[in-house]
């Protein structure tokens, strides 16, 4: 099973005039999609969402609050470094990834590299696109 997901809401204008501006709530995407949220502010409070579509739809403000997940640990970054393009003497290259030998940039630098949008159903295991050559 997935882990849970942390994201931030950023509210870029506060069109609402209630919550201001910059980072104004902490959330957590859970496996089965539910959504549980944070507020900050004077009067914090939590609230519980069944997908994360419903959060976009009522706090979003027509783009004026994006989603933007958190990763806390660094483990994409640690999951992109490791699969770098390999190196040979010299700095010679042969074009592939030096941990999965696929061809370079491999999906799993790909997928670790890429901001992931929280409203898609994303599956890591929809990126999986069989073994190397």
């Amino acid at each position: 099973m997935a882990a849970p997901m942390l994201f931030k809401l950023v509210r870029d204008e506060d069109v609402s005039g209630v919550s201001g501006t910059g980072e104004v709530a902490d959330g957590v995407l859970w496996p089965d999609g539910a959504v549980a949220l944070r507020w900050r502010g004077e009067r914090p409070s939590t609230v519980h969402y069944n997908r994360i579509d419903d959060v976009k739809h009522v706090h979003g403000h027509n783009g004026s609050t994006r989603i933007v997940l958190v990763d806390p640990s660094g483990r994409l970054g640690r999951i992109a470094d490791a699969h770098s393009k390999s190196e040979g003497p010299h700095g010679t290259t042969s074009g592939l990834c030096g941990e999965c030998g696929f061809a370079w940039p491999c999906p799993t630098n790909v997928w670790a590299s890429t901001e992931r949008d929280l409203n898609e159903a994303w599956d890591p295991r929809d990126d999986e696109i069989g073994e190397a050559p």
